[in-house]
């Protein structure tokens, strides 16, 4: 039985409650080959950690990396590094595999299997999930205006794209930067998606007709614009507007939105993926919301609102993004801008009942990943 080596940092397990893309790999593809999942013992997420992997079919090896409490900060690079050393003394005591399904980020990490790949003989797959260095803007929005070639590590990043046989990226977006290194390998864009079958399942929460229903759902932090979309509900209540937002999530900016929000917004903290769905189904519109400096593209939260097939009120203008909108029911308002965003809630609310709900396929994890199994296949084989 050919052996297969999945590598992500950042990845969940199964006793915790988030959907990853390289555990679903790692469970649909045991049996068919051996598997090996190494992550690390720090969990990226809740920022705490691991004490129990929970059950499951394959092999699961965890590197110790102290950990960080800011996604930006000097000690998040020195837990990186922790991690990197620890995984090159794992990579020196274990490695036989036949083929490496690798996560970007980390940067190093791909370039340590590059390398590796000279002596080993492996065939290597990167899977793009962020544009690291130049995601870095949307933190340090001046390095936004410095072009793309001359960031810190971005040789560095060229080096992880150019050694992969195969690249997988979460979007067209972040495919187009890692083909620029990387010409030759097979590729296929295949998004985060969702689970369309639960999505189905989840039972609606019973919706209150005379409440129009905001939902977000994700990440807390300087990438996403849910202050302005707070503020823009506070000043519609404040008006009379029966309208309420709904946050489901957290992260380092939750203490000040709750400091921001007044009566009509809801924080509802990290909930089980079953019951946000449910939660969704009754809501009116989702709450696409970024930062003007964030170069995300396809996001999971965008997936799980094109999934469930929920009216969009979106702030991005990342290309592919805003054609994936196209045919959508959704209005654009301008990151930032609380009036702009509170026009354009207003706008929605004012035609609510011709607001229309209708998944799309392009998401549906079952028949969309089946490319990445494809791929690998093929790599195997040569």
């Amino acid at each position: 039985m050919k052996k297969i080596l999945i590598v992500a940092p950042y990845c969940s397990l199964p006793s915790e409650p988030y959907f990853n893309r390289f555990l679903y790999l790692a469970q649909q593809m045991t049996g068919l080959y051996e598997v090996t999942l190494v992550t690390s013992k720090f969990r990226h997420f809740d920022k705490a950690h691991r004490v129990d992997v929970g059950f499951s079919t394959f092999r699961i090896c965890l590197i110790d990396e102290p950990g960080y409490k800011s996604n930006v900060s000097f000690k998040r690079l020195i837990s990186h590094r922790v991690f990197i050393n620890g995984f090159k003394s794992w990579l020196s005591e274990n490695f036989d595999f036949d083929l490496v399904y690798s996560a970007y980020p980390l940067i190093e990490t791909n370039v340590i299997l590059g390398k590796l790949k000279k002596e080993k003989n492996f065939k290597l797959v990167v899977d793009v999930q962020d544009v690291w260095p130049e995601s870095i803007s949307s933190a340090i929005p001046l390095v936004d205006y410095i072009s793309p070639q001359y960031l810190p590590f971005s040789s560095k990043a060229n080096k992880a794209y150019a050694s992969a046989d195969g690249l997988v990226a979460v979007s067209k977006t972040y495919m187009d930067r890692a083909r620029v290194a990387n010409k030759h390998a097979l590729s296929e864009v295949v998004y985060i998606g969702s689970d369309f079958e639960l999505i189905r399942n989840a039972v609606p929460k019973i919706k209150d007709n005379a409440k129009f229903l905001l939902v977000y759902i994700g990440t807390l932090s300087y990438s996403y614009d849910v202050e302005t979309i707070v503020r823009a509900v506070n000043a519609l209540v404040a008006d009379g507007y029966p309208i309420e937002f709904h946050i489901f999530g957290g992260g380092g900016f939750e203490a000040n939105l709750k400091r921001v929000a007044k009566d009509g917004v809801v924080f509802h903290g990290f909930m089980n993926i079953r019951e946000v769905y449910s939660f969704m189904k009754g809501c009116d519109v989702a709450v696409n919301c970024l930062s003007s400096a964030a170069k995300q593209s396809v996001t999971n939260k965008l997936s799980d609102f094109m999934s469930v097939g929920i009216p969009i009120l979106n702030s991005q203008r990342n290309e592919e993004v805003l054609e994936l909108l196209q045919g959508k029911d959704h209005e654009n308002y301008i990151s930032g801008d609380i009036k702009d965003a509170t026009d354009k809630i207003l706008s929605m609310y004012n035609r609510r009942l011709e607001l229309n709900f209708k998944p799309d396929i392009r998401f549906d994890r079952e028949v969309e990943y089946k490319k990445i199994f494809k791929l690998v296949e093929e790599m195997l084989r040569k």
